[in-house]
């Protein structure tokens, strides 16, 4: 059997030092490997803050997460509330109107003030990389 979540939870830097994420469905199935994304990007974005001295940029494509579960949400709210201190602007892309919905609960939950939706990658990078 083919694991097809093996793509669904990425997490890779660029050149300039933004976190890019990319996150799958979260419903119940997929919560241990949501859960190990997590913890690779908590630790992702301390090694970034740490070696450039700032505060991170973090772009999350969310195209692909049609459904998740309350569980999800719970993981979620705290890796953001533990990532506040070290991210600068969380911006995301690509989700449909219900996620981005549910994306703006998870902020209010988490107190984030720092993120935005874009419908694409690019507008994304563009705020990102913005004053």
């Amino acid at each position: 059997m083919v694991d097809k979540n093996i793509d669904q939870f990425k997490v890779e830097v660029d050149e300039n030092d933004i976190l890019h994420l990319k996150l799958g469905d979260l419903t119940s199935k997929e919560l241990a490997d949501l859960r190990t994304w997590a913890d690779k990007v908590r630790k992702m974005i301390v090694v970034l803050y740490n070696k450039t001295g700032k505060e991170v940029l973090t772009l999350v494509d969310i195209t692909d997460i049609k459904k998740y579960d309350a569980e999800a949400y719970s993981i979620l709210t705290e890796l953001m509330q533990n990532n506040k201190q070290y991210t600068l602007k969380t911006a995301t892309f690509g989700g449909n109107d219900y996620i981005i919905a549910a994306q703006d609960i998870l902020l209010a939950l988490s107190g984030r003030t720092n993120m935005k939706n874009f419908k694409t990658k690019e507008e994304a990078i563009n705020w990102l990389i913005s004053e």
